[in-house]
């Protein structure tokens, strides 16, 4: 073949490659995606539930029907605290519940749910879009083969909804008490009580039957719709002690991460960015209609004295110090938490009563 046959060639072959990178490119864009989304929440638990149908719907539209997620409600694929082993092995590949629950693995994951006298939802937010926050949850989750977002906050739960009334410290005594935070539940048994993990589709009957004394789950709203009104007679305030603001998990099979195409990992991030605030406006708007309805439900007020949210604040510092001592993951993002606060508190004392939350009267001391 002389040189100007094989020039020619080359040129020919070349063409053709761009060619099938071309048609190889268009097809990728338009790959579509089924994935399957488990979630440790049920239908009646509102406002939660309703956020995990509402990023799927906007990861939908956003895409234009090019990763398409149905969402399992807790038991339906697996039971609620099996989510996470499910998708980082691939079972499905997306999850979403409260990190808490993954305490067994690493109580590092304690920090990404909730915290007691500490992180509301505006802190949430400024901390994990600003502040570092999101790059260590990535960071803790990426070691169980998982992607994490935050993917849904709420402010203050409602605390804890009693068959028996709580004022005192010593009120706590011998009282089974269902709570899902680690400091929580620590804090719980410093009091004497016996703080039991329930999932939320069960509290009910658990209450029910008088397996349990009492139980704290979620927002107000949530707790209406779970009619907690009906098997208690006592709320216990000021509400949000252990909860102050409380953040959702989203879990993504790294595996299937990694081969979605960038524009669609970006519409994955933004549509879980947005639902924060969806989530946030949705908790806030039903807490008022749900408090006047456990007010027409004769619900009592059981107010905690100021010597019980005192020694009670002072437990959960002291839960984290402990814990950073023991779990260098833990103290790491512990630190990064702490030191956002301690810089927030200033910002605080110049809003005054507008401020955002409130300053701790003492910090824990993380390492």
């Amino acid at each position: 073949m002389n040189r100007r046959n094989l020039r020619r060639l080359v040129w020919v072959q070349a063409a053709f490659l761009c060619v099938v990178l071309a048609v190889c490119s268009g097809a990728s864009a338009q790959q579509k995606f089924e994935w399957r989304m488990a979630t440790g929440r049920t239908p009646a638990l509102t406002p939660y539930h309703e956020a995990d149908l509402n990023l799927a719907k906007m990861i939908r539209e956003m895409s234009g029907g090019r990763l398409n997620i149905t969402v399992f409600p807790a038991g339906e694929l697996m039971p609620a605290f099996e989510i996470f082993d499910a998708c980082r092995n691939g079972v499905v590949q997306m999850a979403s519940s409260w990190s808490t629950y993954w305490t067994t693995k690493n109580t590092a994951f304690d920090l990404f749910c909730s915290m007691g006298f500490m992180m509301t939802a505006a802190d949430w937010m400024t901390w994990l879009y600003e502040g570092g926050g999101l790059a260590l949850g990535q960071e803790l989750y990426a070691k169980y083969n998982l992607k994490f977002f935050p993917m849904a906050v709420t402010g203050p739960e409602s605390g804890f909804r009693t068959t028996k009334p709580i004022h005192k410290l010593a009120d706590f005594k011998g009282l089974k008490l269902r709570t899902g935070v680690l400091q929580t539940i620590w804090v719980l048994e410093q009091l004497g009580a016996n703080p039991v993990r329930v999932p939320g589709g069960e509290v009910y009957m658990a209450l029910k039957l008088g397996t349990i004394d009492g139980a704290e789950y979620g927002v107000p709203s949530c707790d209406w719709n779970m009619k907690l009104q009906e098997i208690t007679k006592y709320w216990v305030t000021p509400a949000g002690w252990h909860q102050v603001g409380t953040v959702s998990d989203l879990m993504i099979h790294m595996d299937s991460w990694n081969k979605l195409p960038e524009d669609l990992k970006a519409i994955v991030e933004a549509a879980a960015k947005a639902n924060m605030a969806w989530s946030y406006s949705k908790a806030n708007w039903d807490a008022a209609a749900a408090l006047e309805n456990f007010s027409k439900a004769g619900i009592q007020e059981s107010r905690l004295d100021q010597e019980a949210q005192d020694k009670i604040e002072s437990l959960c510092m002291e839960f984290m110090e402990r814990e950073s001592a023991r779990n260098p993951d833990y103290a790491k993002i512990a630190k990064s938490m702490v030191e956002y606060l301690k810089k927030f508190d200033k910002m605080r004392n110049v809003e005054g009563r507008f401020a955002a939350g409130s300053s701790l009267k003492k910090y824990p001391e993380i390492k």
